[in-house]
Order: structure tokens, then sequence, then C-alpha cells
């Protein structure tokens, strides 16, 4: 048994330093080399991480313009009720924008209510408003979504939670290529390429 033991190492052996050199490359960086190899990063080859992500993208595309399309913190009020703040913003023209504000309540199932709310504290709310609704609040998240437009055409959207990217979208101008990376609660980060 003992020299069938040895005789297997002996011939396994060079195969085991030879992979022991390949790293391993995820499906995700494929399809992300597939459509943007200009973000090549070894750092990303075994698991793509979102946040490292982006921040390659923002050196490596210009923003020109940051705008947040809707904020979204999901909380516990003072009588732990879970509720949800939604702030949204509306584009009425060239640099005409308005903000509201919506305010939903969620029972032990899920279900949404929407909870009515005068103009005022509906349509560009001001600060206190929204201070008040989150005072004595447990934040369970805190969710940003954006639109940031780059140099040279392309476009992207992330949606962060508190300061993680949960979902990232790189399109160029012409639309010939776009990736969305997902972050997938059991599956870890999701990266699929659409090339025309």
């Amino acid at each position: 048994m003992q020299k069938l033991a040895t005789a297997l190492l002996i011939f396994l052996a060079p195969l085991v330093s030879s992979a022991e050199g390949i790293k391993p490359i995820s499906v995700s960086y494929e399809n992300l080399m597939r459509c943007f190899p200009e973000l090549q990063d070894e750092s990303l080859s075994f698991k793509v991480d979102l946040n490292r992500l982006k921040e390659l993208i923002d050196e490596k595309f210009v923003t020109s313009q940051s705008q947040l399309r809707q904020r979204k913190v999901h909380y516990l009020d003072a009588e732990k009720q879970a509720m949800n703040l939604i702030l949204r913003t509306k584009f009425m023209g060239h640099k005409k924008m308005d903000t509201e504000l919506f305010l939903q309540q969620v029972d032990a199932k899920g279900v949404v209510t929407d909870i009515r709310m005068t103009g005022n504290q509906r349509i560009n709310p001001k600060q206190d408003v929204i201070n008040n609704f989150l005072l004595g609040a447990t934040i369970k998240s805190d969710e940003y979504s954006y639109n940031d437009t780059k140099l040279n055409g392309i476009h992207s959207t992330y949606r962060r939670n508190f300061k993680d990217i949960e979902e990232y979208e790189l399109t160029d101008k012409a639309n010939r290529r776009s990736i969305l990376c997902e972050k997938k609660p059991e599956l870890g980060t999701i990266c699929t390429c659409s090339k025309k």
C-alpha cells in the first residue's frame, strides 16, 4: 500500500506543481473581459468585487455628471413598524428637477401600503421633514441608485447599500456592448455581457 501511495505521489507531483501557477478565473470576470477588456485587473479574476470594479471604471472612464435617481431607506420606526422612505428624483427639463418623497408601511407578510402625505412633504421635502420620519428609527438598509454619464459617451448606473455596491451596469454610447454585474445572496457576484 505504501509503495502504491509513493508511486502515485511521484506520478502526480509534476501535475500538481504546474497547476499551482494557474490562477482560477471566474465566469463573471470572463464576461467582463469579453465586453470591456480595458478593465482588466487581476485582483478581479477570481471574484469580481463591485466596489473595486467601480473604482476601476471611474479611473478608465471619467464621470462628467452623476445624478442620484433614488434613495430607499428601509427601517423600523420608533414603534418597531417596518417602513420604507423613498426619495425619487424627477427630471423636468435640461437642469430642472424635483425630488418626490414616498413613505410606505410594510407589514409582516411584506405587503406595502403607501402613506398619504401633504404636497409640502411630498414634493422637494426639506431635510427636517425627512429627519422627522427617521427619528428614533433603526435603519436596516439604505440604498442609493445613481446615473453616471461618462466622457466619450459611456454611461453607467449603479446601486449601493450603505457603502457596498450591489449592482453595476456599464454601456457604451452605441449600445454595442454592456455589462451588468449583480450581487446575488447565495451565488456571489454575477456579471453578464451583451454585445451587438
